[in-house]
């Protein structure tokens, strides 16, 4: 990040003296913290850049905070990288940004369309699906759909790169390559120094001339990405569409390398949301209780740093990792720091003894109400623990697990159901080792081979029981891992608790669940909501889809029944059914769920991931996709322990199909509260939204909390008694900004 600021200073600093020398030139910046350090750091480069935004020669892209990953980054973090970025730019230059700019990002969520139009974005920009190692992409120019069905228009450079020289065979290229060629008849490259800096010189700029009408050559013309873009769009509106997630078919490590760095990002990402929410209910509940903007801004604005795409997905030095854990420790300090404060500024207000719980999430826990708190409700149910010849079995009266001499889960029966949930003679909870040898780029990469070989580890130093928990503990090579298994008391819960201390180079460690579903394809989280993937590899575009990014759950069903996989802090998975064998399969084959846990890779830091790292799974029996997005929400945001009574919650959502994702208030400092809410499920519904405090008027706002005049993306909401009522499409993302009385 320090070497960046620099970098930042040098080719800003030359863009803006060679527009002084080329007019027509336009320098194209699409992270809006490097404005940010400029302004701070930099004044006199900062003084150069705004006369260039007057000249027209500068033109700020993106509107995000950094360029972030597009798969692991939560929901509610992709919109605040909108609405800080968006906000210094027109802040700071007066200027509104209409792009999207993501060129070197490692695949694109299917909720981005959707994220991107909310936040007053229009067009789209990549070309780093051109770098897919088993499928082309078909399209340069396309319009992008995504989840809930918004589209936004798309263009890929035919060029392939974001370091393109403007030279013949460049120029070239993108003719003879562009798919969309006839219809459409204009494409964009990206051209200047990237990935370390520098930007457009003196010889680029020649050329682009010397290109500019030139007989057999393609026209060049030097201009600002939106006019592009407007140009592009009114020639070619009837373009292609691309439906669903853009999955790079590379880069797959980058789900999991750096697990520290990641667990770190979403641990981060949930306290925010939880610090947020309780300020808002300390400052609506106790008038001298100060709502600490500037200091959440700050913490946000440092969350949104690291998930930097190269930070977050672990492809940094070890110099960079090392400063991200330790940001991530500080950040968990201070926002613990602004939760305590905040509910004891509401509890410590509320007369009364008892001892209750705070409830963050946005579904009911331990029997208190979402965003409230109350005295927990004792939980019925009882776990047995016995010993059944050489297996430990637990029992809880919903879910019965017997744990094998060898410490893995021999048997899985759901007492509800009547039905066995692991195949005959499978192993649960395993941990399976792979050697790990990427043909090129160690960090970023998992190649389809590794799953040639593998050791299923089943040596152990011994199984043993504490209280309710089966304790295992192994040794492998260089490592240990100790795995904890219990149930939960009240529901069909399984859960797996792995501690590794990982000593490994050029290995991968998963955690397997085989489950006897017959499973065509699977669901995993995503922002907002989710997207199904094959489980099978009929097509090239299904077998090379071997590893796959989630958010906090993926589920696997059969008709009428599935089973959900949560994690706290893994992102990497792969779900599949057996390959064929020699007598033919039995009719329904069984589908195995394995998490990616940890990696050893050489480069670029030959330490990668070494050291101890806990990791917390969940096995939910019986689950629906609601079940799995509510115990997603459990494992991220725990309730917890606040003296007195408790205190109603300062929203309620009426159908548990529409998700609240957050509650703060706006970022203009007016004193209106902001709610954002998700329809979860992929289908339509109808929620009430009351309010637990002095409402005045509601109207619905984008990710930018201001109005847009898109008709098509936003809700309307109907007054009713004590709130709003709303009719959400599938997936759709609401976001109500409400005035005080």
């Amino acid at each position: 990040i320090r070497e960046t600021v620099r970098k930042c200073a040098r080719t800003f600093s030359s863009a803006t003296l060679l527009a002084e020398e080329y007019p027509e030139l336009v320098f194209a910046c699409s992270q809006q913290v490097q404005y940010a350090w400029m302004r701070d750091r930099y004044p006199a480069v900062w003084e150069r850049m705004k006369q260039a935004a007057r000249n027209g020669t500068w033109a700020p892209i993106s509107g995000m905070w950094v360029e972030p990953d597009g798969n692991l980054p939560s929901g509610e973090a992709m919109a605040r990288q909108f609405l800080y970025g968006k906000h210094l730019v027109e802040d700071e230059l007066g200027l509104k940004v209409d792009e999207v700019w993501l060129p070197d990002t490692f695949g694109y969520s299917a909720a981005l369309p959707q994220i991107c139009r909310l936040a007053e974005a229009r067009f789209f920009m990549s070309q780093k699906m051109s770098w897919n190692k088993t499928n082309v992409f078909p399209h340069h120019t396309f319009w992008w759909e995504g989840i809930d069905g918004t589209r936004i228009f798309t263009h890929f450079p035919p060029s392939d790169t974001y370091n393109a020289t403007v030279s013949a065979a460049e120029v070239h290229r993108s003719r003879n390559t562009f798919k969309d060629a006839g219809p459409a008849n204009h494409t964009m490259m990206a051209f200047g120094w990237g990935d370390g800096g520098g930007g457009p010189t003196r010889e680029m700029l020649e050329r682009a001339r010397r290109l500019a009408d030139l007989d057999g050559s393609p026209k060049v013309v030097v201009e600002k990405p939106q006019r592009f873009f407007e140009t592009a769009l009114a020639e070619y509106p009837h373009a292609p569409v691309w439906v669903g997630e853009m999955y790079l078919e590379f880069h797959r490590g980058t789900y999991t390398t750096h697990v520290a760095t990641k667990q770190g990002n979403r641990r981060t990402e949930h306290l925010l949301v939880e610090a947020e929410l309780w300020c808002t209910t300390a400052a609506l509940r106790d008038p001298s209780y100060a709502y600490p903007h500037d200091e959440l801004d700050d913490l946000w604005r440092e969350a949104l740093l690291l998930q930097f795409h190269d930070i977050l997905p672990g492809s940094s030095i070890r110099w960079v990792h090392r400063e991200a854990h330790e940001s991530y420790e500080v950040l968990r300090q201070r926002l613990e720091a602004l939760i305590a404060d905040a509910l004891a500024a509401v509890g410590g207000t509320t007369p009364g003894g008892g001892e209750a719980v705070a409830n963050a999430s946005p579904f009911p826990q331990r029997g208190v109400p979402a965003f409230g708190a109350a005295a927990p409700t004792e939980t019925a149910g009882e776990v047995q623990v016995r010993p059944e010849g050489g297996d430990v079995v637990l029992d809880n009266g919903l879910l019965r697990v017997v744990v094998g001499p060898d410490g893995t889960v021999r048997s899985l029966y759901d007492h509800t159901a009547q039905r066995q949930l692991l195949p005959e003679g499978a192993r649960g909870a395993l941990l399976q080792l792979h050697p790990d040898h990427p043909n090129q780029y160690e960090a970023w990469d998992i190649e389809s081979f590794y799953r040639n070989t593998v050791t299923d580890l089943v040596d152990h130093d011994g199984v043993q029981v504490d209280g309710t928990t089966v304790v295992v503990r192994r040794r492998f090579d260089s490592s240990t891992a100790t795995t904890r298994l219990s149930l939960a008391a009240d529901e069909p819960r399984l859960d797996v608790q792995v501690d590794v201390d990982w000593h490994e180079r050029e290995r991968l460690l998963k955690l397997a669940f085989p489950l006897d579903l017959h499973a065509r394809g699977y669901t995993s989280e995503i922002q907002y909501g989710f997207v199904e993937r094959p489980t099978h590899a009929n097509t090239s575009w299904d077998a090379a889809m071997f590893e796959t990014a989630a958010q906090r759950w993926v589920h696997v069903g059969e008709g009428g029944y599935g089973v959900a996989v949560v994690n706290q802090g893994t992102y990497g998975h792969d779900v599949a059914k057996p390959t064929g064998s020699a007598d033919g399969g039995r009719g329904a084959e069984p589908t195995t769920v394995r998490l990616s846990l940890v990696r050893g890779p050489l480069y670029p830091d030959p330490r990668a991931d070494e050291g101890e790292h806990t990791f917390h799974v969940s096995l939910l029996a019986g689950a629906t996709i609601a079940d799995a997005t509510r115990g997603g929400y459990a494992k991220a945001l725990p309730p917890r322990p606040v003296p007195g009574p408790g205190w109603q919650p300062v929203v309620t959502c009426s159908n548990p199909q529409v998700v609240v994702s957050s509650v703060k208030l706006a970022h203009d400092r007016s004193g209106d509260v902001i709610v954002r809410l998700y329809e979860s499920l992929g289908g339509r519904a109808t929620t009430t939204v009351t309010y637990g405090f002095d409402a005045g008027g509601t109207s619905v706002v984008n990710l930018l909390e201001r109005p847009d005049g898109e008709t098509e993306t936003l809700a309307e909401a109907v007054p009713v008694e004590g709130g709003v009522r709303l009719e959400l499409r599938p997936f759709q993302i609401v976001t109500l900004r409400v005035t005080r009385v």
